[in-house]
C-alpha cells in the first residue's frame, strides 16, 4: 500500500499579502509551487508539501495563530524554512533563543569593509551553492545554536550567535532551516543586490536538496501565419534558437489551441497574421499567459485581439530620423550585442518599426521610434498579471517580422534568440523585471 501521507506536492510559499513577499514569489515562481495566504492556512493540508517556506516581511503576529499547524507539519516529517527576525518564538524547538542586535556599521559596504559575519566551521553544504558575499548585507539579531542544530552563518565576534541555522533531524523526521536574514523583503524592494543573489542561489539549492527536478522552459513554437517562404519557416530561426538550448517547432496558425499551447513555453507570432482568428483564440492565449507561457508578438494591430493590446499608430514619416529605432532600455541584454543599425534591412530603415502601440501599465519601454522630443515605444515588455503571480511575459514588437534582424554582422539574425533567452531567464528568476 502506498504511503498516503507522503508529500505529493513541491514547495509551498506562505505570504501575508506583503508586496515584497509577493514580488519575490513572482520572481522565483519557477522554483516554487503554491502561493498560500497565511490567513487561509487552516484550509490547507501542509502535509502534502515537501517543503514550506515562510519568508521575511511577515507581520510579527501573523504566524502565531497557526503555530500548532506549523509545528505539527514540522514534527511529522515536514521541511520548514522560516526567515522571521525575532518573531519565531512560536516554534517548538527546545532551547532556542533570540538575541536582538544590529551590525556595527550599516554603511560597511561603502567603505570597502567587510560585514562582521563569517561562515561557520565546518562549513555547511549549502555554502557550495552560495558564497559568503550572497549572505552579506546586514543583520538585525541572532539565534543560539541548540542541541541538534548546525550553524551555517555566524557573527564574527566570539559567541555572537548564528544568523542561519539548520536543524537536519528533528524528532518525527522533520527539518527546519531558520534564518534571521531578510532577503525577500529587500529583493522585493529592488534594494540590496546581494539579497537577490541569495535567492537566486537558495531556491535552486532547496529544490536539489528536496530532489525536485524542474524542466527548463525551453520549448519555442513559431506560429506559421503567412505562406510566404521567408515568413512560413525562416531557415535561420531554428539554428539560432537551438544554439541557445531551445527546442524549436513550427506550427500552422490554424492549429493554435490548448494542445499546441500546452506543448509550448514561448510562442512567436510573425507580423502578418489573421487578427479575426486570433481574437477568437483570445481565451486560449490568455490562459497560456496565466499559466506562465510567454508571447513574442510582431503586430501593427488594426483590431487588437488581446485585451491589453491597442491599435497601431504610425509616427510622422518625415524626417527619416523618425523611423530610426533607438534603444531606450536594455536591462535584459536583448540589443547590446546586435551592433549599430540592427534595425536596418538591406540598408532600409522603417521596415523594423514605423509606429507604436500604447503599452499597458507596468510595461517596460525598450526602444524608441518617432521624434527625439516625442518618442514612442516600438518594443515593450510586460508581465501578465495574475492573482497567483504566475503570469508569463509579453514582448510586443510594433512592426515587421523580427526574424530578419539584424541582417548583417557577427550576430546576424540573433534578435529573436536574444528575446527568447531573456524571457526564459525572467521565467526562472535569473533576470528580474
Amino acid at each position: 500500500m502506498p504511503d498516503l501521507r507522503a508529500p505529493a506536492k513541491g514547495i509551498a510559499y506562505i505570504h501575508w499579502g506583503n508586496s515584497w513577499q509577493l514580488r519575490s514569489f513572482r520572481d522565483f515562481r519557477h522554483h516554487l509551487d503554491d502561493l498560500i495566504y497565511i490567513h487561509d492556512l487552516p484550509k490547507v493540508n501542509l502535509s502534502t508539501y515537501k517543503a514550506v517556506v515562510m519568508p521575511d516581511a511577515m507581520d510579527a503576529e501573523a504566524a502565531r495563530p497557526h503555530a500548532g499547524q506549523l509545528n505539527a507539519y514540522l514534527h511529522n516529517g515536514g521541511f520548514l524554512v522560516v526567515m522571521l527576525q525575532g518573531h519565531a518564538d512560536w516554534l517548538d524547538i527546545p532551547g532556542l533563543q533570540w538575541t536582538p542586535g544590529n551590525c556595527r556599521d550599516w554603511l560597511w559596504w561603502t567603505k570597502g569593509e567587510k560585514l562582521e559575519i563569517r561562515l561557520s566551521e565546518p562549513r555547511h553544504p549549502i555554502t557550495e551553492a552560495m558564497p559568503l558575499a550572497h549572505m552579506s548585507w546586514h543583520w538585525g539579531g541572532s539565534y543560539n545554536v541548540p542541541d541538534g542544530a548546525r550553524s551555517i552563518l555566524e557573527i564574527e565576534d566570539g559567541g555572537g550567535g548564528s544568523l542561519f541555522l539548520d536543524f537536519p533531524a528533528l524528532p518525527g523526521g522533520g527539518r527546519l532551516l531558520l534564518a534571521s536574514l531578510d532577503p525577500h523583503s529587500h529583493n522585493g524592494q529592488r534594494f540590496m543586490p546581494a539579497t537577490t543573489r541569495f535567492l537566486q542561489s537558495f531556491y535552486p539549492w532547496l529544490n536539489r536538496e528536496l530532489g525536485i527536478e524542474r524542466r527548463k522552459p525551453n520549448r519555442f513554437t513559431y506560429l506559421q501565419c503567412s505562406h510566404v517562404p521567408s515568413e512560413w519557416q525562416p531557415d535561420w530561426i531554428g539554428p539560432s534558437l537551438e544554439a541557445e538550448g531551445f527546442e524549436v517547432r513550427f506550427a500552422p496558425l490554424y492549429e493554435l489551441g490548448p494542445d499546441l499551447l500546452a506543448a509550448t513555453d514561448t510562442l512567436y507570432l510573425p507580423s502578418s497574421h489573421d487578427e479575426i482568428f486570433l481574437k477568437r483564440r483570445a481565451d486560449d492565449l490568455l490562459g497560456f499567459l496565466a499559466q506562465g507561457g510567454n508571447l513574442i508578438i510582431c503586430a501593427e494591430p488594426c483590431q487588437p485581439w488581446l485585451p491589453f493590446m491597442a491599435p497601431f499608430r504610425a509616427v510622422p514619416p518625415r524626417p527619416f530620423a523618425n523611423i530610426k529605432v533607438r534603444v531606450r532600455d536594455d536591462r535584459f541584454g536583448i540589443f547590446g550585442n546586435l551592433g549599430e543599425g540592427f534595425d536596418g534591412w538591406k540598408g532600409i530603415y522603417g521596415q523594423y518599426a514605423r509606429g507604436w502601440t500604447d503599452a499597458p501599465p507596468g510595461a517596460i519601454w525598450l526602444t524608441d521610434v518617432g521624434t527625439e522630443m516625442d518618442p514612442k515605444p516600438a518594443d515593450w515588455l510586460w508581465q501578465y498579471p495574475t492573482e497567483d503571480e504566475r503570469g508569463g511575459y509579453v514582448f510586443m514588437h510594433n512592426g515587421d517580422n523580427m526574424t530578419r534582424y539584424p541582417d548583417h554582422g557577427p550576430e546576424k539574425e540573433a534578435l529573436v534568440a536574444n528575446i527568447a533567452k531573456a524571457l526564459q531567464r525572467l521565467s526562472i528568476g535569473d533576470l528580474l523585471m
